[in-house]
């Protein structure tokens, strides 16, 4: 009865040196013990129960950063475990990635049909091999070349593990291949899944229970769509858009126990941006290509942190 227990809400509403002698050891600082403590530290989302953090996010009215193609800048490519990196640093959690199949059914991270923009290469990926396309390195905006290749998605969940979540964005490819590298990679429960429709919305809770999935929904027939079709709304976060958000209606899925996400992309390009005001008008999570801007107007860092230190439910 998730669904009709909120009917009536919807009515109302409008919208290598020597080691030291062991005497000599004993005021030394202990080198392992520190950089056990600092993996630690990076690896802090280590079991995290993303739905009770979403929750606890939406009860304390903070909102969480989504880098949009990884947050590529300046030295960054998109896509890429570097960008990932930079925006872990700045205090983004989940990783906007576009995954797409190289001809031999390599998934790899890519946005566009083909590698021409993005890397040092030509062609279009569904007819390059995975051997053809790792041999290419990434270009960052300012088109420089990097040090770096095109990750596939299994080494992009790998580095995410302990550290942040994948938003995953399919690129040709289907919700089967996805669903069997997120059980492969042991990385159902620390992921989202976007999906484009209510009905791919139905069909990935059928192939994949278990995954978080991101999906638009307008009005509360949507809702009554997702609901009957096996949509487990404890792992949904609902999509409104590009713009500055929809208060009404996101306060009548706050009512229901639903997070909402958005991104302001034309603000951001325009220099009009109010990352405050985004996070007044309910997101739980929105999805910015200025990470490091976005972070610092709403002390992303320290508050991702301080939120899970305030939610025992989501701590693992």
């Amino acid at each position: 009865m998730r669904f009709l227990l909120g009917v009536s809400l919807f009515a109302l509403a409008a919208c290598s040196a020597e080691a030291p002698a062991p005497e000599q050891t004993a005021d030394l600082p202990d080198i392992h013990a520190e950089h056990a403590e600092a993996a630690a530290a990076d690896l802090w989302l280590t079991g995290v129960d993303l739905p009770a953090y979403l929750d606890c996010a939406r009860e304390q009215s903070v909102t969480l950063l989504q880098a949009h193609r990884t947050g590529d800048r300046p030295g960054a490519a998109e896509n890429s475990i570097g960008a990932m990196q930079a925006s872990l640093d700045d205090g983004a959690l989940f990783m906007e990635m576009d995954v797409a199949k190289t001809a031999d059914g390599v998934l790899i991270l890519m946005h566009d049909d083909t590698v021409d923009r993005t890397t040092n290469g030509t062609g279009r990926v569904d007819e390059m091999t995975y051997d053809e396309i790792s041999g290419l390195r990434l270009v960052d905006v300012d088109g420089t070349e990097l040090d770096e290749g095109v990750p596939t998605f299994s080494d992009a969940l790998a580095f995410l593990e302990g550290r942040g979540f994948a938003q995953v964005d399919l690129k040709d490819t289907s919700f089967d291949e996805i669903a069997a590298a997120l059980v492969t990679a042991d990385a159902v429960d620390r992921s989202v899944v976007i999906t484009y429709s209510i009905d791919d919305a139905i069909t990935l809770a059928g192939i994949l229970p278990e995954v978080a999935l991101s999906t638009g929904a307008r009005s509360s027939e949507d809702l009554e769509r997702l609901d009957q079709g096996g949509v487990d709304f404890t792992r949904t976060t609902i999509w409104l858009g590009v713009g500055t958000g929809h208060p009404e209606w996101d306060g009548v899925l706050a009512s229901l126990g639903l997070e909402t996400s958005f991104g302001d992309f034309g603000g951001e390009r325009n220099g009009t941006v109010d990352y405050q005001l985004l996070n007044q008008n309910g997101a739980e999570v929105i999805s910015v290509d200025d990470v490091p801007a976005a972070a610092a107007a709403l002390d992303a860092h320290t508050a991702s942190r301080t939120l899970l230190e305030a939610c025992p439910a989501a701590q693992g």
